[in-house]
């Protein structure tokens, strides 16, 4: 048995908190974590949305026509509750917080699954949204999506553009082939 002095045992018995396995794991996993979190905000292109990799021309005409009858950025909206949403290709999301007020979120990277999830959220402090400290939260991406910009959006003129959008929308998709009755 090794001889300690008392002073080097903690009161509860243990050596320490932390074993020496542990710690080795510890000293070369904690710098790795951050070269890999840093690299992956370092990569993210400040692009918009119509140069975005996965950004489609549906999108590209979307967001253009979304943007003509969006006013100028702001820093942040009050915010109670999301009625419905509409993502914009992947940097995108115009956010209804009701039928009349609408905004246009321009994210600061390409927030994975933000076109396919239906459940998304958004954080605020004191119920206002504000840029560059609150984010897009998507359920099934553990990472948040940061807004960049935010911008009041004319739901008065966007509504006379939804009839027109959706129709161009459904002459570009292949239409489904219907099924045969034998």
């Amino acid at each position: 048995m090794r001889a300690t002095r008392k002073s080097d045992q903690p009161a509860s018995g243990r050596r320490g908190c932390i074993s020496s396995g542990r710690r080795a794991w510890l000293r070369w996993a904690t710098p790795a974590m951050l070269i890999l979190l840093g690299s992956g905000c370092a990569s993210t292109p400040a692009t918009s949305t119509a140069s975005a990799p996965h950004a489609t021309h549906a999108d590209a005409q979307r967001l253009a026509q979304v943007m003509a009858v969006a006013g100028q950025p702001v820093s942040s909206f009050w915010f109670e509750r999301m009625s419905s949403f509409e993502p914009i290709g992947l940097r995108d999301l115009l956010v209804y917080t009701n039928p009349r007020e609408a905004w246009l979120l321009h994210l600061d990277g390409t927030c994975r699954d933000l076109d396919f999830d239906p459940f998304l959220g958004l954080t605020s402090h004191m119920h206002r949204v504000s840029t560059l400290t609150d984010s897009v939260r998507v359920r099934d991406n553990p990472i948040p999506c940061r807004i960049e910009e935010i911008r009041p959006v004319n739901t008065a003129s966007l509504a006379h553009l939804q009839p027109q959008v959706k129709g161009d929308l459904e002459i570009d998709r292949p239409s489904a082939p219907t099924p045969s009755r034998h």
